[in-house]
Formats: C-alpha cells, sequence, structure tokens
C-alpha cells in the first residue's frame, strides 16, 4: 500500500515505521534543539505512563535540548500538569507545561484588554490561568453541583443581567450540566456582545482500547444553545456569533507563543502527538517539524484520509531512548 507516500519516513506498515526508528531518531536528534510533546495518548493514557517515556524525557534533557508539555486539555493549570506529569515520574518545570488554557488566557487578554469577568464551563486550569492575566470568572467546577430549578430561570435571567460578562470561555468540563448550558446561553441573551472562546475542540482521546470523548461534543453542545436562545448573534462573525473561536492545536500561534517566550528557533523545533489534524498540523502551520507517533487516536492509515503527513513517524515516544544511537566504544 501506498499509505505513507508524502511522509518524510516513507514508512506504510508499522513493522515498516519500527525498523526505521533508529533512524528516525538520529535525525531528530540532529535537526531539532526543542521538542513539544502532546500528553493525552502521547506520553500517557489518562493516569497510565507509556512505556520509556520518562527515560526519554531524562534522555532529551542530558543532550540540552528544551522541553515543553502541550496539551489541549484545559482543565488543568500549569502548576496542575506539573504535578500529573511529576507523579508520574516525567522530571518537569512549571514554565515548561503549557496546557491550553495558558494560550488561551494570553490570546483573550490580547484581544480583549478590558474584558474583566467571564463566565467559565470547564476545569480549575482555565478559572486559574484568567486569573493569572487579571480575568475574574464565575463558572467552573463550583457550579459542577448546581442543579437547574424551572421556578428559579427568571431569577437567575435578572442576575445574569445585572453582573459583568464580557464573554463565555468552555473547555473540556466533566461536570458539564443543564444548568451550566443554560446559565451560558443567559449570558449571550442578556450581554449581546460576549464573545465566544473555546480552550479546544478535540473529538476523543485514546484510553486504552476505547475513546473518551472530548470538548468538541461538548462546545457543540453550548453552541446549539446559543443559536437557538440568543439568534441575534447567528451570521455575526466569530467571536461574537453562535460558534467559539478554537484556541488550542492545531492554531499556529499557540506554538508561536511558547517560541516568543522561550527563544526558540521554530525550524529547529519538533512537534511530538499522536492526532494528525491537532498536533502534527499546528506543527506544519508554525514551520516546525512534526513527529508522528501511533499510540494514541490516529493510525498511519488516517494519513492519506485527512492528507496530513508528518516528517517523521516513531511506533512511540519511548523510541527516542529506546532506539537511541549507541555510543561506538573508543577503540584504544
Amino acid at each position: 500500500s501506498a499509505m505513507g507516500v508524502g511522509c518524510g519516513t516513507g514508512a506504510s506498515t508499522e513493522h515498516e515505521v519500527a525498523s526505521n526508528a533508529k533512524d528516525v531518531v538520529a535525525r531528530l536528534l540532529d535537526d531539532c534543539d526543542a521538542f513539544l510533546f502532546d500528553c493525552d495518548g502521547t506520553l500517557y493514557h489518562a493516569g497510565t505512563l507509556l512505556p520509556h517515556v520518562a527515560e526519554s524525557v531524562k534522555f532529551l534533557r542530558d543532550l540540552g535540548k528544551k522541553l515543553f508539555f502541550v496539551t489541549n486539555t484545559s482543565s488543568r493549570s500549569r502548576e496542575q500538569l506539573c504535578a500529573k506529569l511529576q507523579g508520574m515520574g516525567v522530571p518537569c518545570e512549571v514554565h515548561e507545561c503549557v496546557p491550553s488554557c495558558v494560550f488561551t488566557a494570553d490570546y483573550v487578554k490580547r484581544m480583549h484588554p478590558t474584558a474583566e469577568r467571564v463566565y467559565v464551563v470547564g476545569g480549575q486550569g482555565v478559572v486559574d490561568e484568567l486569573a493569572k492575566v487579571g480575568i475574574s470568572s464565575s463558572g467552573g467546577p463550583e457550579e459542577d453541583t448546581k442543579k437547574f430549578d424551572e421556578t428559579d430561570f427568571k431569577r437567575l435571567a435578572e442576575e445574569i443581567g445585572r453582573e459583568r460578562y464580557d464573554g463565555v470561555v468552555v473547555g473540556w468540563d466533566t461536570g458539564l450540566t443543564y444548568y451550566k448550558i443554560t446559565k451560558s446561553s443567559l449570558v449571550f441573551q442578556r450581554h449581546p456582545g460576549a464573545f465566544f472562546y473555546a480552550t479546544n475542540d478535540d473529538g476523543a482521546d485514546r484510553v486504552g482500547d476505547w475513546m473518551l470523548p472530548g470538548n468538541g461534543p461538548l462546545l457543540k453542545s453550548l453552541e446549539a444553545a446559543c443559536a437557538a436562545c440568543a439568534p441575534a448573534r447567528v451570521g455575526k462573525d466569530k467571536p461574537f456569533g453562535t460558534e467559539a473561536i478554537v484556541l488550542g492545536k492545531p492554531n499556529p500561534d499557540y506554538a508561536r507563543l511558547i517560541a516568543e517566550w522561550n527563544g526558540i528557533d521554530l525550524s529547529r523545533a519538533v512537534m511530538v502527538g499522536d492526532r494528525l489534524d491537532t498536533d502534527i498540523l499546528m506543527g506544519k502551520r508554525a514551520g516546525m517539524k512534526s513527529l508522528f507517533v501511533l499510540t494514541g487516536v490516529d493510525g498511519l492509515a488516517q494519513m492519506s484520509e485527512k492528507q496530513i503527513y508528518p516528517d517523521f513517524v516513531l511506533p512511540r515516544v519511548g523510541c527516542l531512548w529506546s532506539d537511541r544511537p549507541q555510543q561506538q566504544p573508543s577503540r584504544l
């Protein structure tokens, strides 16, 4: 089959990918000074670290490579992502952890410098990172237990009209409820100029043999409620219409921001990930190299389906260590 045609490795089967691994690792180590790693499906599956990830990260550090951890999962702040990685035995520092809520907070602040308060549907990471740039919020995990009460709806609508809301920001939310969908729709009804952003719209993540719904399916429900309840927004340009501007990968500004903050040359950086239409596409759009690993959502067959071809393919991130170039013993 010609599945791998157009891909730098020319590999079309998993066997070929594995047999090319040593050459691929050698080229990556020569060509790249900075490695941006996706997390879910690339370094770990939910709470389980994938084989040889910790060794690979330590090995790259020993070579003086710059490392960053770049996940569309926005429920954790920089500090929380760092703690998760460290807890799994991956050595990292807070400044190296750049979840999509960090990019989202920076972007919203740049685009809306006068914004003071937003409604958040999402995890604590979104709330925390917005607070760091001076934007307060209501919503987030503290509303997870709030039940919708029909008799209270009019009071809620009046309260939201009285309070300040500059916009709505949506991230992956394991506590999404009808109450939150209703409240977001009221923000759009009572504040016609409210902006609408999402940290990402990933469809699903792989956990072992099964797929876990991502932020994409949740966002659809909020967008549908916005269109139905605030029809004046229909047809308006984003972020003031009925669909959110999506800020995570594959948005190349995400990679550019990391480069700007850390003095990285993106042409000597590589984006490492398991998703062609987020990780690999962002790498290509940002002028980086891209390394596709086969431990997550997409496989080799998806390259031709999605017409996205990475520069490099490896079976897993752990190959950076297990297929590392061996030092030749010095001859006396």
